[in-house]
C-alpha cells in the first residue's frame, strides 16, 4: 500500500543507518571512550574496543563477543540510568558530529508522510537520543535484555547489524502494508551489502574501498558527506 504523500517511483518507507550514515562517529567505539574518560570503565577497555572496531571495518566482526564487552556496563543498572548517560553521550560527543546532509536527508524523508525509522546495529539506548533529536519516530537496534526491571547485560533477540538487518527491515515495512522493493536505505558499511541489495532505493554513504567497489558493480547511488 503506497503512502497517500509518496509519488509512484519512489520510497514508500525510509531507513537510515547511524555510525558514519548520519554522523562522522562510530558510536559504540566513543561510547566506551566516555565511560573511561568520566571513570565509568577501565582504561583497558580502549585496547579491546580498537580490535572490534577494526574487525567490524573488515567485515568479520564476532558479535557475540561484542555485545558481551559491549553490554558490560549495563549490567545490574536501571533503564533510567542509561538513558542518562546515553544521552550525556548524545550531548557532549554525537550531536557535534551530525552531517548537516544527513540531517536535511532525514527531514526531507519525513516531510513525505512516509514511515521513517533509524536501523542501527548500536544498541536501543545509545541510538535513542539521535533518534529524538532528529524526529525519527521509529528506532529498530540492537534490544537490551532485562531482568526485574534492570539490564542483564545481554541483548534480546538477534543483533542488529549486518544480515541481522534484514528481519526488522521486513518486518516494520509490512506493518504499512509495504515490501523492502519500496524501501530506502542509507548505509555506509560492507555489512550493510544485504540491505543495501534488499531495497529498491539504496543510497551508499562515504563508503570505504570495499563497498565503493560494490557500489559501483551494482550501480547504486553514492553521497559524501561531510560536517562542512
Amino acid at each position: 500500500m503506497q503512502n497517500a504523500k509518496t509519488p509512484a517511483g519512489q520510497p514508500a518507507v525510509w531507513f537510515f543507518d547511524m555510525d558514519h550514515t548520519l554522523i562522522d562517529n562510530d558510536c559504540d567505539v566513543s561510547w566506551k571512550k566516555f565511560l573511561v574518560r568520566h571513570g565509568l570503565a577501565p582504561a583497558s577497555a580502549m585496547d579491546e574496543a580498537d580490535r572490534f572496531f577494526a574487525d567490524y571495518l573488515a567485515g568479520h566482526l564476532d558479535y557475540d563477543a561484542f555485545i558481551r564487552f559491549q553490554l558490560a556496563e549495563f549490567a545490574s543498572r536501571t533503564p533510567a540510568e542509561m538513558a542518562a548517560l546515553a544521552r550525556w553521550h548524545f550531548v557532549e560527543v554525537v550531536r557535534p558530529l551530525l552531517y548537516p546532509a544527513a540531517c536535511r536527508a532525514v527531514a526531507a524523508a519525513l516531510a513525505t508522510g512516509a514511515p521513517v525509522a533509524l536501523l542501527t546495529a548500536t544498541n536501543e539506548v545509545i541510538a535513542a537520543p539521535l533518534a529524538a533529536d532528529l524526529g525519527i519516530p521509529h528506532l529498530l537496534a540492537t534490544r537490551l535484555e532485562r531482568r526485574d526491571t534492570l539490564f542483564t547485560g545481554a541483548m534480546e533477540g538477534e543483533y542488529c547489524g549486518g544480515t541481522g538487518k534484514l528481519a526488522p527491515a521486513r518486518e516494520f515495512a509490512a506493518r504499512f502494508g509495504l515490501t523492502l522493493d519500496q524501501a530506502a536505505y542509507y548505509g555506509d558499511s560492507i555489512s550493510d551489502v544485504p540491505l543495501l541489495a534488499a531495497v529498491g532505493f539504496p543510497t551508499v554513504v562515504n563508503p570505504g574501498d570495499k563497498l565503493a567497489a560494490e557500489a559501483a558493480a551494482r550501480a547504486w547511488p553514492v553521497v559524501r558527506w561531510g560536517l562542512s
